[in-house]
């Protein structure tokens, strides 16, 4: 088979829920499935659903406009004049699939707009209990991951942590702005994350605290062909490719610390060289940070930490293309067919979903990395 052939096999265009016609004339029937507080809406009483989903210690969001007329009793309008903690589930179905569910969170906003008789229901996933939460313990005895199942168990959430043996008061010792100031129970828990090298989200009920996944499944493909008159063949509606010349060239990100305690000051690199060199001009980029009271180890591992940032804003594609359940914020993605140095792999940063009467399901997403070619040293 062709890749012409695999594009148009594997493309979905969907013009309606009832009619989501592919170019090779399969039909799908994606359908939304809402809960609200365990209990399933009924199908006409969805008018639309949108669903983002973000990485990089960012809460997903929801937004769900309901027909009125539609809704069970229980949930009329005199209900949500009212109603508090309030949770939201939103999946989408596709034929005979199970509903694949995009995120669990709990109402924010209620909008009710009497001459239209709609309902929108807004808010995130469930770390916007700890976003909202601000707290001034510093739980100095305790390690990073017992912290975040502490924190987890507060706000009723299972969770998924790797083990830590560093007791945070070691990392405040040399950090005065954290020991003194208030802040969010989120924002503590993306602190000790960083000072680990994890990530840490909320996905369902449960609240995750570990090294970013390393996914060894293949990429979700992007495919892209051009057979020489004019046309074009794609699983995607749109693909627009950025990249930065500034990141492209040789970036040096310089950490300079002086620690209180040790009586001594640190300089640490790190350096990334960009792919193609010999067609760049002018010089490198240099990146310089002051941070006090680091250790050597510490400020190594910040100076590798804004490196990977900055270097995997040097590609960014932006995708249009009809939704599915397969793609997710911490998986690669991979872009093959331009004949080009942006077919690579890219880390997803955020997904959208929409599924609407009007425009079927639909999916954009935003992804990015530095070229392939690049070394890094440390």
């Amino acid at each position: 088979m062709s890749l012409v052939d695999a594009i148009a096999a594997d493309a979905q265009v969907f013009t309606s829920i009832n009619d989501p016609r592919s170019p090779s004339g399969q039909i799908r029937h994606p359908l939304p499935v809402v809960l609200i507080n365990g209990q399933q809406l009924p199908l006409d009483s969805i008018i639309s659903i949108e669903v983002t989903n973000a990485s990089h210690f960012t809460a997903d969001s929801y937004r769900v406009v309901l027909a009125v007329k539609n809704l069970p009793t229980a949930l009329n309008p005199a209900y949500w004049s009212a109603s508090a903690n309030d949770l939201v589930s939103v999946g989408v179905s596709i034929d005979t699939a199970a509903a694949k569910q995009l995120i669990l969170g709990q109402v924010d906003d209620i909008e009710y707009d009497l001459s239209g008789r709609t309902l929108t229901l807004s808010g995130r996933d469930l770390s916007a209990g700890l976003i909202d939460t601000k707290t001034a313990e510093k739980f100095q005895n305790q390690t990073s991951s017992q912290i975040a199942q502490t924190l987890a168990l507060r706000h009723g959430l299972d969770s998924n942590v790797t083990a830590t043996s560093t007791k945070s008061g070691t990392y405040y010792e040399i950090d005065h702005t954290v020991i003194t100031q208030e802040q969010t129970e989120w924002d503590l828990l993306i602190y000790l994350a960083q000072q680990e090298g994890f990530d840490v989200w909320v996905s369902g009920t449960t609240l995750y605290f570990q090294p970013s996944p390393v996914t060894t499944a293949p990429p979700y493909l992007l495919l892209w062909s051009e057979p020489g008159d004019g046309t074009f063949a794609s699983n995607a509606t749109d693909i627009k490719l950025q990249r930065s010349e500034t990141l492209a060239k040789d970036i040096d990100v310089v950490v300079r610390s002086w620690n209180q305690k040790q009586q001594k000051p640190f300089t640490v690199h790190a350096k990334r060289t960009g792919a193609n060199s010999s067609r760049r001009g002018g010089k490198g980029q240099v990146y310089s940070f002051n941070r006090p009271n680091l250790t050597q180890d510490q400020a190594q591992r910040l100076a590798n930490s804004i490196l990977q940032d900055l270097t995997r804003h040097e590609k960014v594609i932006n995708v249009n293309m009809p939704g599915d359940n397969v793609m997710n914020t911490r998986a690669m993605a991979k872009l093959v067919g331009t004949n080009t140095d942006w077919d690579q792999l890219y880390y997803p940063d955020t997904i959208h979903r929409s599924l609407s009467m009007q425009d079927g399901y639909r999916m954009a997403f935003r992804a990015k990395n530095h070229a392939t070619e690049s070394t890094v040293a440390v």
